[in-house]
């Protein structure tokens, strides 16, 4: 039976952390994303754009 590869790179603790950042910024990146096509598609039903 193999190990979990990602067990295996977040028993470092650098490791781990660069994923938590990498993680963070990532949801960060798809709400901004999310919210500015919320606007755009308010915009578009209105008629505005």
């Amino acid at each position: 039976m193999s190990k979990d590869p990602i067990k295996e790179y977040l028993k470092d603790p650098d490791r781990r952390a660069k994923a938590f950042l990498a993680l963070s910024a990532a949801m960060v990146l798809t709400t901004i994303l999310i919210v500015i096509g919320t606007i755009v598609f308010i915009l578009l039903a209105l008629g505005i754009i």
